[in-house]
């Protein structure tokens, strides 16, 4: 990361690798549905619910941005 970039684009790139692990966790918990015979403990579950964490921090990040952008005006 270079010393320039803003709060929002921070927020961003973190929201996008939250998105990411729990998009990989939601592969991994879907594949019981796919080969038979395999069973994953619960929480699996719960960590493909990080996908959505990982939206919501995307958003923000988008409204740091627009704000910041804004008020440089």
């Amino acid at each position: 990361m270079g010393t320039d970039d803003s709060a929002g684009d921070r927020t961003l790139r973190i929201g996008a690798v939250i998105t990411v692990v729990g998009l990989v966790f939601a592969a991994i918990a879907l594949l019981p549905l796919v080969v038979s015979g395999l069973e994953l403990p619960g929480f699996m579950w719960f960590l493909a619910m990080i996908t959505g964490v990982g939206l919501i921090v995307v958003f923000v990040g988008l409204l740091q941005g627009a704000r910041q952008r804004r008020s440089r005006r």
